[in-house]
């Protein structure tokens, strides 16, 4: 095993790895030219393969035919080399967790989720295929989740360029068995049917939680993917259509790029259908605790005219990202289960009147909470986001609330920090705060965006199945003026 050089072509100083994969290891880096965080990637090849140094050779041509890519959701490149007979790909670093990283720590993905997920991948595809350029490995892994909010596809570069091949003169095909559409395992081919195959099995993963195609060895997978179909979906709702047309095996009946964003954007556009199991058991609920309060004033006049305890209310309250979550993204949405009358807010809490310049927002999924007129709203990634005056407030949620919200924070913040995710990061506090039944907040600073950045990131849960949790970031100079606003968030809360 070869050592790693402290600084690659005198102008990339590695620091610590972010991730090895079959084709390669990324590390972060700094670009001591431009000042700049980079993610810089060796090529890494098989030893079976009889052909590296022309496949290295070629690969490099590829990254440097990606680096004309430029579009909001794929990971630019921004120079490729070799030196002292190794390869390297520079690239953007992007803060993020991976889709797979995703799904290893939460579990699979609601639908309407996953969908949005894969808008996001198939513009980055459209982009590509446009200028003649196809990824030949999209999966789970190289879907990146990023802090900002976006969804970024990675790693062209393995990508293929119109009229040329990957197929090695040893019979080895580059790309991931289990993300490899049967045309890619008969042949070789490499069109951009493929990565649409690829995007479907991606898809499937995301909602079901493992790829279509699992078994034991990659002969059974390729054998499977070329003369099996799929374990039948459970958990894919109205993306069934989606990924079942993606799948098929002949790339002449599989759905084209328009179509793919046809049936995804249906998904979207129709969540009372997918949400009314969640709503339908609280209004049952609500129904028949209204029942029982008439039945009651009836039967018992005399008595004072007061609900029964068992009936179940929303009551204002607010609070930063899911305890679950370790991040602005990467909580699956999720509705508060019919057993919600333990989400009510913290004792004494009042719902503030609204204040001039402020809106009360109603998200899709069922939480209310102010948020100030004007702010751009985004789904990118897998929260809400709101953004203004240089603030950013992000809001996720999760079926999974973890035990014990303070431990959980002190384990993603050590995670996160030892991933060099934030910059200068110094520690405020990780705390517990009252709070619905029970909360955390995580207070931190960091460098970002040209100048010291300042969060609070409380996680809080409230039921068994539900936590959510409240990002809110500011420049560390406007923390002091941005705390009444905060608070203000915290307070207009309410769960579904």
């Amino acid at each position: 095993m070869t050592t790693r050089p402290a600084t690659v072509q005198d102008r990339y100083r590695l620091g610590r790895e972010l991730g090895a994969g079959g084709m390669g290891r990324v590390w972060l880096a700094r670009d001591e030219t431009l000042d700049r965080d980079v993610a810089v990637k060796e090529i890494l090849l098989p030893d079976e393969m009889d052909d590296r140094d022309s496949l290295r050779r070629h690969m490099l041509l590829e990254a440097r035919a990606s680096a004309r890519l430029s579009h909001e959701n794929v990971v630019r490149v921004y120079d490729a080399f070799e030196t002292d007979g190794r390869a390297w790909i520079v690239m953007e670093y992007v803060p993020s967790r991976s889709l797979q990283q995703v799904l290893d720590a939460d579990g699979p993905m609601p639908p309407e989720q996953a969908a949005r997920v894969g808008l996001a991948v198939l513009a980055a595809l459209s982009s590509a295929h446009s200028a003649g350029v196809r990824h030949r490995d999209v999966k789970p892994a190289n879907v990146l989740l990023a802090d900002d909010g976006r969804v970024v596809l990675t790693d062209f570069g393995v990508a293929a360029v119109d009229g040329e091949s990957i197929a090695t003169s040893s019979g080895l095909v580059v790309g991931s068995p289990q993300y490899m559409a049967p045309e890619r395992i008969r042949d070789g081919h490499a069109g951009e049917s493929c990565d649409l195959w690829s995007l479907g099995a991606t898809l499937y993963a995301a909602v079901e939680g493992r790829p279509p195609y699992q078994r034991a060895s990659v002969m059974e997978t390729v054998t499977a993917i070329a003369a099996d179909e799929p374990e039948p979906m459970q958990q894919a709702g109205a993306l069934l259509p989606a990924i079942e047309g993606l799948l098929r095996k002949d790339p002449e009946k599989r759905i084209d790029a328009a179509e793919a964003r046809r049936r995804l954007r249906a998904v979207l556009a129709r969540p009372a259908r997918r949400r009314w199991p969640f709503w339908l058991a609280a209004a049952t609920v609500v129904l028949i605790a209204a029942a029982a309060v008439a039945m009651w004033a009836i039967s018992s006049p005399r008595q004072p005219q007061k609900p029964p305890a068992a009936a179940p209310a929303l009551v204002p309250s607010a609070g930063p990202p899911s305890s679950a979550p370790a991040d602005p993204p990467g909580s699956a949405p999720a509705s508060t289960p019919a057993s919600a009358p333990a989400s009510a807010a913290p004792t004494g809490s009042a719902l503030p009147k609204l204040p001039a310049g402020w809106r009360d927002y109603k998200d899709p999924t069922g939480f209310r909470v102010y948020v100030p007129e004007g702010w751009n709203r985004s789904e990118e990634g897998t929260m809400v986001y709101f953004r203004g005056d240089g603030r950013v407030l992000g809001i996720g949620q999760t079926r999974t609330p973890q035990p014990d919200p303070v431990a959980d924070w002190k384990g993603k913040a050590e995670y996160r920090k030892g991933r060099g995710d934030f910059p200068g990061y110094r520690q405020i506090h990780i705390q517990k705060v009252d709070y619905f039944q029970k909360a955390a907040d995580w207070e931190f600073t960091f460098n970002g965006s040209g100048t010291r950045q300042h969060v609070n990131n409380r996680g809080f849960v409230t039921s068994k199945k539900q936590a959510y949790g409240i990002w809110w970031q500011t420049s560390d100079s406007s923390w002091a003026g941005a705390r009444d606003d905060l608070d203000l968030i915290f307070r207009s809360f309410r769960p579904r």
